[in-house]
């Protein structure tokens, strides 16, 4: 049943798929429990070009391809139920971590700038998940050597124009894992249409070295820092100044950087997914 629930979530559009276990513990703090066994996980690509334009094209194909994983993932559980199982979507912003998730399907590790890389995709692809209580056999986490590149690379951390990429892990409750400063991020993420400059000159995405124009986007933002490292930038709209953005992300408690890119803060029920992928 593992392989026909697979090739079925092929055949719904997916280019990658794998399977992990459902641990209620790896949820957002907030989401019902459920007795659910395995979650399935697939990516499905973005055009490389399109996705990392800083402007409203890239965000159109974002939610166009939002909504194709929507529709697969819909319709794989449609199928699912049909079974006679129960089945969820777990959409983006749902009741569960994707990238963990990713992670422990084996279709990829966490890099250094906060997403999910694939090694056949890189990070140039948009991720969805059916969790369900049909027992399916689990692929689990897989050693890429990403990790290892990912700690001896620092090419996202020095284009960062929010310095939100440490160059180093970070002990989260006593586990050493890789943690975007969200907060120092959010400004860009907002004003750049989702940003997206780490995933630009991640090596892993291939070509992401190779776009001039996006160094001198990322060139420009770092020399226009201050000697306090303050960004003396304007938004679109003429009267916002990044730097104010950067005084209050600078003023925030550890605690309240915690939050996700849109400002809510969503704990999980354990901080130590990470020690599940080992």
């Amino acid at each position: 049943m593992t392989e026909e629930i697979k090739q079925m979530t092929l055949d719904l559009g997916a280019t990658v798929v794998g399977i992990a276990d459902y641990n209620p513990d790896i949820t957002f703090t907030e989401a019902e429990e459920l007795d659910h066994k395995s979650v399935i996980v697939f990516l499905m690509p973005m055009a490389f070009d399109v996705m990392i334009d800083i402007g409203p094209k890239s965000q159109e194909d974002v939610h166009k391809t939002y909504f194709l994983l929507d529709e697969a993932a819909t319709r794989l559980a449609t199928r699912i139920s049909a079974y006679g199982f129960d089945a969820r979507v777990q959409a983006n912003r749902g009741e569960i971590p994707l990238p963990a998730y990713g992670q422990l399907a084996g279709l990829g590790e966490l890099g250094k700038h906060g997403s999910l890389i694939s090694p056949e995709l890189g990070s140039a692809f948009r991720i969805s998940a059916v969790s369900t209580d049909m027992p399916l056999l689990a692929d689990g986490p897989r050693d890429f050597g990403i990790d290892e590149i990912c700690t001896n690379c620092h090419i996202c951390t020095r284009f960062c124009p929010g310095e939100a990429i440490r160059p180093q892990k970070v002990s989260v409750d006593g586990m050493l894992r890789w943690q975007i400063d969200t907060p120092a991020c959010h400004p860009h993420f907002l004003r750049l249409y989702g940003c997206k400059i780490c995933l630009s000159v991640c090596p892993m995405n291939a070509r992401g070295n190779k776009k001039a124009e996006y160094k001198t986007v990322a060139n420009d933002i770092r020399a226009a820092k201050d000697a306090a490292g303050m960004l003396q930038l304007i938004d679109d709209r003429g009267d916002l100044k990044l730097e104010e953005f950067d005084e209050k992300a600078r003023k925030l408690s550890p605690e309240d950087r915690e939050m996700d890119w849109w400002g809510v803060k969503r704990p999980l029920r354990t901080a130590n997914y990470g020690d599940l992928c080992d």
